[in-house]
């Protein structure tokens, strides 16, 4: 059965899809296979030339990829019918030299790396390209204030820079994970029938030179039930899905028309309703958070297969494959996605400003109070009460209705106020008054996106 893609592929990256697909594991189990013939007759274990003649025969073409996903069920993986295939092509005088001290758990763990290893580069590379934008973002927008909120309630003011900057935070945390596994993170598998090796593989260091081949690590030893490697790369995987969940969480309700403090790119055809057309749906949000609670999901299975019995398991690491590569595709994708959002993300400080002065007498009637308190002025504790009060009843911002008294050459209260006591009031009403510490901690994580930037190549 393949999975129906009309239900599946919205949500993963089509190439990173298409880098999974059947015949780029049977590649890698190929790949693997060769790289054993190449160095055991480079260290004279066999005949010279067997190398040449194998790879020759074992083009992909040959292999029927109907007939492996058919008989695959029948020793419980792929590699089993794998390598009965790749017999049944090779030439009789080569046939005993093909899959020497290697089992089947060798071939399907190290294919497995072998194709999760340049999805976890092209993860690493969007999430780079993500906190650029986060970069753009918060430069723009460093000193633009809107309403922090608390328990999905309006609390104190913050600016747009510094919440980006605390997006672009999360994922920082994770790319030294997704750095280290693209290193030395994916590992050689090969430890033969009961995880021991081969004596003749561990004198001449042939695990080494067939990890150095393929560009893999080498590990202390086989890790056939010590799965410590594939929580690894899940926990990983997870950890960027969870960062980039909280991105889209905010954003999607900031998207709310009763919000409206920032918009989706304008992707023609996309985010639109089947039966409401003025609807805008922030579906960029929506593909990324369906596929970060997925890969939630299969964390939760990899979790569940860490532990494994004996020198190989019962079903633990057979359950681990789907969770891993689909994990690795959806992440893909969210990453895509996000990068595509957040490079054309239209953001709306007006409405910000608008929406934070709905609530701003909650912070500023004390400050305001106390500056009237202390200037002994009368006139302007009446002008905060009345602007209050007026804001509540008209439901419109504070700051707007004080400043509209202010005006307004008939107003008494206003009347009687000095130039520099109006001049102290609108200074105290501008909202970065309250969150100074802002400008701080975006250009803490501006330098922390920088100091990526020059090391981005020892990264790759």
């Amino acid at each position: 059965m393949k999975i129906n893609r009309l239900i599946n592929q919205p949500f993963v990256h089509p190439a990173v899809a298409e880098d999974l697909s059947d015949r780029h594991f049977v590649q890698a189990m190929l790949d693997f296979e060769l790289a054993i013939l190449l160095v055991r007759e480079r260290n004279g274990l066999i005949p010279e030339g067997i190398f040449a003649q194998s790879k020759h025969a074992l083009a992909l073409e040959h292999f029927d990829m109907d007939a492996l996903s058919h008989d695959s069920y029948l020793g419980g993986n792929a590699a089993i019918p794998f390598v009965q295939q790749a017999k049944a092509i090779l030439p009789t005088e080569l046939i005993p030299y093909f899959h020497q001290t290697v089992t089947s758990q060798d071939v399907v763990d190290t294919a497995m790396m072998l194709m999760l290893k340049p999805v976890m580069a092209h993860i690493q590379q969007d999430v780079m390209d993500v906190l650029g934008a986060c970069r753009q973002l918060i430069h723009a927008h460093r000193r633009t204030p809107m309403a922090g909120r608390t328990l999905l309630q309006q609390a104190l003011p913050i600016t747009f820079g510094v919440k980006v900057a605390q997006w672009a935070a999360g994922l920082l945390a994770v790319v030294p994970q997704l750095q280290q596994l693209t290193q030395t993170g994916f590992y050689l598998q090969w430890g033969g029938p009961v995880g021991i090796g081969d004596v003749d593989n561990q004198q001449h260091q042939l695990p080494k030179q067939v990890a150095d081949h393929l560009g893999l690590a080498v590990p202390l030893l086989p890790w056939h039930t010590n799965r410590q490697p594939i929580h690894a790369i899940a926990s990983s995987l997870d950890a960027c899905a969870g960062a980039m969940e909280n991105i889209v969480e905010d954003i999607a309700l900031m998207c709310q028309s009763e919000i409206g403090e920032v918009s989706e790119p304008a992707i023609e055809g996309m985010g639109g309703s089947s039966s409401m057309p003025h609807k805008r749906n922030p579906i960029l949000c929506a593909l990324i958070t369906a596929a970060s609670i997925r890969m939630h999901g299969h964390l939760s299975v990899i979790s569940n297969t860490s532990a494994q019995p004996f020198e190989r398991a019962l079903g633990q690491w057979h359950a681990s494959w789907v969770p891993l590569t689909e994990g690795a595709a959806l992440v893909a994708g969210a990453v895509f996605y996000l990068k595509t959002l957040l490079q054309g993300l239209q953001v709306h400080p007006a409405r910000m400003a608008a929406n934070l002065d709905l609530n701003s007498d909650a912070y500023l009637t004390k400050p305001l109070t106390r500056y009237a308190k202390d200037s002994d002025a009368p006139a302007l504790l009446a002008m905060i009460d009345k602007a209050s009060e007026d804001a509540h009843q008209q439901h419109q911002g504070f700051v707007v209705t004080l400043q509209d008294l202010l005006a307004a050459p008939s107003d008494t209260h206003a009347n009687t106020l000095s130039n520099t006591q109006q001049d102290a009031l609108i200074a105290l009403t501008d909202p970065l008054r309250y969150c100074q510490a802002a400008e701080q901690q975006c250009q803490a994580v501006l330098d922390a996106i920088d100091a990526l930037d020059v090391h981005k190549d020892e990264c790759k």
